[in-house]
């Protein structure tokens, strides 16, 4: 591998050291300037043109730390040099130093403390700087639009040469400027009407540089017809149909109204069908037209539904512009818009809806101070946009710790207006105020419920974030804007009885907590009340009698329960022999009590005996046996029932009616 030895090392150390120190040196000095360029200016005195001084001009390069000073050099043919001192950027030579067709050299030096700079040398021949005299326009005719102009050549004693031209319609601030090759004259052939226009022109003489632009000449286009229509809006798209408003439309530009507008003409379709017509003069300022911002209003009914507004003109009117006012709020259907704010100007930017959207439907976006009940609302504007825009800029005067509420609407053809989304915005935000009212209601022993009322929107001074509440023995409970939106209300719980309580509330915005507003209060105790337990005592006494003796008053209603006798097995026993048929027609059958005596007769037979006559194969009384007879009674008794309860104990029949006898 190859090395080199110390003897390169060091011829090469000495060759960079003074490059090196060179260098730095250079960069501690000002800036080089720029090649100079120079020029004879003329001007007229009198009628006169005289010739003025050498002007030269540099640009001086990048800004230095240190403040450098500027010395212009001229060197004549004879090789003197002469000095003078000028500004960062032109210097003058005097008419007296130079002559006519004579040749110069100019540069320019910058310097300063830690060093000089010099600028390119520029060569050349006097009669080749010269600029051309600035002409002068002197008069215009309307149809068509053109414009005439002196040139001032032959007052320098050098043949016309070829113009520009430029020119621009107010409120613009960008020229159109026309190419070279006009000579006295130039006509405009696409000219708005009614519009103001602003010309210019400068000149140049054979053999002499451009002169500089002329003065500014105004000239104000012929009227036409109107076209178009005018952008009409309002401040009720987001109000109910009961809350005030007003209609507003924007002065239209002069060419697009042609000419001076003399009235405007309003249309007000009313909800019970009913059509007014209102003209609004603008000869005649009696009328009862508002002026709001640099726009044009005029107060609206509540029952309004529709609304045409139309401009006249000496030519003619624009096409009717429709409105329509919805009858009820109108609420977010899409997604929430994103704001960026500064005192005087609002970007909003937003996500296209979703859906079929008419491709003559337009955007608009507007803005207003929020909260206020003011009509027409303080500081209101909107601006109309294509449907393939998704955002927009706003102009005007936005104060700090002001709510603005921006919304963004989509309007068809038709003048029917869709709310898309809407938002609060702020230049800045601050601190909230306490909240106007917070009170403790509904105390019991183990809780407690607050109210309290919002801070209102144009009082926020900012976003707020959330509503703090806050107890002595608790922590602290975060709630959202518009959590208890329907009544504002909290509940504490697990409290002590009869304890006393501090409780308090703040709101919170991005800048901070604002004041607390507090309540006190003390929960209720479970305190010992004879009379009370006296009260709930007797009051139980009456249901304990009621149920003790049930019973008895069953007896007394006459509640009983009434067997069925087919349920007996007395009479079951005799179904082989009797049937009973019970009729179904008889409401109220009587029964009767039937004692059943059994006697044996003679010859070991058994007869059956009613206390009431005889049933069935009953035996007639003349039929038994005199009373020597040696039959026992037996009394058979058995529980006549519903079921087949109790079959072994006595039994106790009730004796069917007549009727029921009679359809055995």
């Amino acid at each position: 591998m190859a090395r080199l030895d110390n003897g390169w090392l060091l011829s090469i150390f000495l060759v960079i050291v003074p490059n090196t120190k060179g260098y730095l040196a250079q960069q501690g000095g000002p800036p080089p300037p720029t090649r100079l360029e120079c020029c004879i200016p003329y001007e007229e005195d009198s009628g006169v043109m005289v010739r003025s001084p050498i002007q030269c001009v540099w640009d001086p390069g990048p800004p230095s730390k240190t403040p450098s000073i500027y010395t212009l050099h001229l060197e004549s043919a004879d090789n003197s040099v002469q000095k003078f001192n000028g500004n960062s950027t032109n210097a003058c030579i005097p008419p007296t130093l130079w002559s006519s067709h004579s040749e110069l050299t100019v540069w320019v030096e910058a310097k300063n403390q830690h060093g000089s700079a010099f600028s390119p040398r520029s060569t050349f021949n006097t009669a080749k700087i010269m600029k051309s005299a600035t002409p002068n326009i002197t008069q215009h005719t309307l149809a068509p639009l053109e414009i005439y102009w002196e040139s001032k050549c032959s007052k320098q004693g050098l043949s016309e040469g070829e113009c520009k031209v430029r020119h621009r319609v107010l409120p613009g601030v960008c020229w159109a400027e026309v190419e070279e090759g006009f000579q006295g004259v130039y006509c405009l052939e696409k000219v708005l009407p009614y519009s103001w226009y602003e010309f210019q022109v400068r000149c140049s003489c054979l053999g002499s540089s451009l002169s500089d632009w002329s003065k500014v000449y105004k000239v104000k286009s012929p009227g036409a017809a109107p076209v178009g229509m005018l952008d009409v809006w309002s401040d009720c798209q987001l109000s109910p149909q009961s809350a005030e408003c007003a209609l507003m439309w924007k002065t239209p530009p002069g060419w697009n109204a042609g000419s001076e507008i003399l009235r405007y003409e309003i249309t007000l379709s009313h909800l019970n069908g009913m059509v007014t017509l209102v003209n609004v003069s603008m000869v005649d300022k009696a009328s009862d037209q508002l002026t709001c911002d640099k726009k044009l209003c005029h107060p609206m009914a509540k029952d309004v539904t529709a609304v045409n507004v139309s401009a006249y003109t000496a030519y003619g009117a624009t096409t009717p512009a429709c409105l329509r006012i919805p009858l009820t709020a109108q609420y977010n259907r899409g997604e929430a818009l994103q704001l960026s704010m500064s005192a005087e100007r609002l970007l909003v930017s937003w996500n296209p809806p979703t859906g079929f959207i008419n491709n003559q439907s337009k955007y608009v976006v507007q803005y207003k101070q929020a909260g206020l009940l003011k009509t027409p609302a303080q500081g209101f504007d909107w601006i109309r946009l294509d449907r393939t825009q998704i955002n927009a800029t706003l102009t005007g005067q936005f104060e700090n710790y002001t709510a603005y509420q921006v919304a963004l609407f989509l309007v068809s053809p038709y003048g029917a207006s869709d709310h898309i989304s809407s938002a609060v915005g702020y230049v800045h935000q601050g601190i909230p105020p306490k909240v106007p009212s917070f009170e403790v209601v509904k105390v019991k022993a183990n809780s407690v419920k607050v109210i309290w009322t919002p801070i209102l929107l144009p009082q926020r001074r900012g976003v707020i974030v959330c509503y703090q509440i806050g107890l002595d023995s608790q922590g602290v409970h975060n709630l959202s804007e518009h959590q208890g939106d329907k009544d504002r209300s909290f509940r504490l719980d697990d409290l002590e009885p009869s304890q006393n309580y501090e409780v308090w509330i703040r709101a919170i915005t991005e800048a901070g907590p604002g004041p607390k507003s507090t309540a006190t209060f003390k929960t209720e105790g479970f305190d010992f009340n004879p009379l009370f337990f006296l009260v709930i005592f007797f009051s139980f006494i009456p249901f304990l009698l009621i149920w003790k003796y049930s019973w008895v008053i069953k007896e007394c209603i006459g509640f009983k329960k009434v067997p069925d006798p087919s349920n007996s097995h007395v009479f079951q026993k005799m179904n082989n022999q009797i049937n009973f048929c019970i009729p179904v027609e008889e409401p109220d059958p009587v029964l009767s009590h039937l004692e059943i005596i059994k006697y044996k007769l003679a010859g070991g037979k058994i007869g059956h005996r009613g206390s009431q006559g005889a049933i069935g194969g009953l035996m007639d009384q003349g039929e038994l046996a005199g009373e020597g007879n040696t039959a026992s009674r037996e009394d058979c008794y058995s529980k006549m029932t519903d079921s087949d309860e109790d079959r072994d104990d006595y039994e106790k029949h009730f004796l069917p009616t007549a009727m029921e006898i009679m359809c055995l």
